[in-house]
């Protein structure tokens, strides 16, 4: 991954989905890693599904994804 970008939400997939439609409204881009969803589809299982997605966002885009976050 681009060290452009930097670790923003850690969270359910019901979380994440919910700010990434936010963060796409406000043209923000971002990276979804689901480590749940890997591990499923390697044939694994994954004992923290509740944090199991993270967020990554681009540097300069961090106090206005903030800003969303809080509303």
């Amino acid at each position: 991954m681009s060290k452009e970008y930097i670790h923003f939400f850690s969270g359910s997939i019901i979380e994440a989905n919910h700010l990434t439609t936010k963060l796409s409204e406000n043209k923000i881009k971002y990276i979804v890693k689901d480590d749940h969803y890997s591990a499923t589809l390697a044939g694994f299982g994954a004992s923290n599904y509740l944090n199991s997605c993270k967020i990554f966002i681009k540097k300069e885009d961090l106090d206005l994804a903030k800003m969303i976050y809080k509303n």
